[in-house]
């Protein structure tokens, strides 16, 4: 028999097996850590030889251990699923995504469903009005994608509202006006287009002006109301008559309008009557407005011719007829008792006092007179001597006059006008002889009725004071 010949069998390691480092199914991007059993002597399914492996895709993945030459059996397959991530979305925006504060943009996802916003909204779109940057992602429910783009949008700041300073008054009458400031200097937008600091406003309406400062515009500023009140039409004037006359006469100037008027000579009513030259106008007041001034009418008031009449002297009624010359300025006209054709017949108006006439009329057809009186004497019939008892003298006289009756005893005297009316009455004097002042009565004839013991005589007299 042959030498023996020993043969050794090793066991072969034992079986490895794998622990997993978190869950075999995740997402595209993720991992997980397989370990194997062994400490060494490991050959995984991937070719790695290290204790433990990190997956991230999609397999079944096995480990053996190798150990004094001798390999273990494959441990059970450990099966890993990655599922895919949904695809990343886009953003798309309705608008510009620098705006004023106030505003908004609305950014929309590219995908109808699924979205989770960095914002924390689901919605496929959001209403962005602030600043920042915003993506979004798809969740499909197993996965969730990689963020979009960022979306940057930038809100910049509304400037504040500018103030207005009102230069007047908002309420006024039409044709006024009042202007109203900014309280900018530059940027200004007004409710009515312009863009000065400043507009001038003469219409009714509410004004406001915004601040636009290069980027933004403001909100606008409170509104100014302005009210106009409308103006009366202004009036016109009529007249009643003829516009230019003579001193004495006038004119009747009425308004068109039946109540508010204010006439340019302060008075208030309806008409007026002018009597002295000027240039006249009418306004009216409606209790808020006043009107235009009407049309001037123009007055015009001629003054009267200034007429002299020189004195006249006395004269005799057996006196010839006195040519008249008197008067001016010459080309005036005479009239009165006993004047024909600027002729005076004394023998007319009879004894006494007379008042003639003189009237001039100028170029203008204004009338001016004067008066001058003439004294009549019975010149033939007057003596300070005649036949009756009783002697009166001076005869005439400018106011005082003797009565001398001898040696009868006169009892009563009545002084009578050349018109038979009663004068003065010296009533019972009961002396031969007194003096008589009668220097307060007008010039002219009169007659002495005196009462004596021998009966009454009637003495005439003149009074020439």
């Amino acid at each position: 028999t042959s030498a023996g010949t020993t043969v050794t069998v090793t066991a072969l390691p034992a079986t490895p097996t794998i622990s997993a480092g978190g869950p075999l199914t995740f997402c595209a991007g993720g991992s997980v850590v397989l370990t194997s059993s062994s400490a060494s002597g490991n050959l995984w399914s991937t070719g790695a030889t290290t204790q433990s492996i990190t997956v991230s895709t999609s397999g079944t993945y096995t480990v053996s251990v190798t150990s004094g030459g001798c390999t273990s059996a494959t441990s059970a397959g450990t099966t890993v699923t990655v599922n895919p991530l949904p695809t990343t979305p886009t953003i798309s925006a309705s608008g510009p995504l620098t705006f004023c504060a106030g505003g908004s943009v609305v950014l929309t996802s590219s995908s109808a469903t699924g979205n989770l916003w960095s914002t924390g909204a689901t919605t496929q779109s959001i209403t962005v009005s602030t600043s920042g940057t915003y993506t979004v992602s798809v969740d499909n429910g197993t996965c969730v994608s990689a963020p979009s783009s960022g979306t940057t949008v930038t809100v910049n700041p509304t400037p504040s509202a500018p103030s207005v300073t009102i230069a007047g008054s908002t309420t006024f009458c039409s044709g006024g006006s009042v202007t109203l400031i900014s309280s900018e200097l530059t940027g200004n937008i007004w409710s009515t287009g312009e863009t000065a600091q400043s507009i001038t406003v003469s219409t009714a309406g509410t004004y406001t002006v915004m601040f636009d400062d290069g980027t933004c515009v403001s909100s606008p500023s409170t509104g100014i109301t302005v009210t106009v009140n409308p103006t009366p039409t202004a009036p016109t004037i009529t007249v009643s008559g003829p516009l230019t006359f003579c001193a004495g006469d006038d004119v009747v100037l009425t308004s068109s309008s039946a109540s508010g008027n204010v006439w340019s000579t302060g008075e208030t009513t309806q008409s007026i009557t002018v009597s002295t030259s000027g240039t006249y106008t009418v306004t009216e007041d409606n209790g808020t407005c006043v009107s235009d001034s009407s049309l001037a009418t123009i007055v015009t008031v001629n003054t009267l011719p200034t007429v002299t009449f020189g004195p006249l002297a006395d004269m005799c009624d057996y006196n010839p007829m006195l040519t008249l010359t008197q008067g001016s300025p010459a080309g005036g006209t005479y009239s009165g008792t006993g004047v024909t054709s600027g002729q005076f017949d004394p023998s007319v108006p009879g004894l006494g006092t007379t008042t003639l006439i003189y009237t001039f009329i100028d170029g203008n057809g204004c009338m001016g007179s004067a008066t001058s009186d003439i004294l009549i004497d019975d010149c033939l019939s007057l003596s300070e001597t005649g036949a009756s008892i009783i002697r009166l003298f001076p005869n005439p006289s400018s106011g005082v006059f003797t009565v001398d009756a001898g040696s009868t005893l006169i009892e009563h005297i009545v002084i009578y006008d050349n018109a038979g009316r009663l004068v003065e009455n010296l009533g019972n004097v009961q002396v031969s002889i007194l003096t008589i002042d009668l220097s307060k009565h007008s010039r002219g004839m009169y007659t002495l009725s005196i009462k004596t013991n021998q009966g009454t005589e009637r003495l005439p007299f003149v009074l020439n004071n």
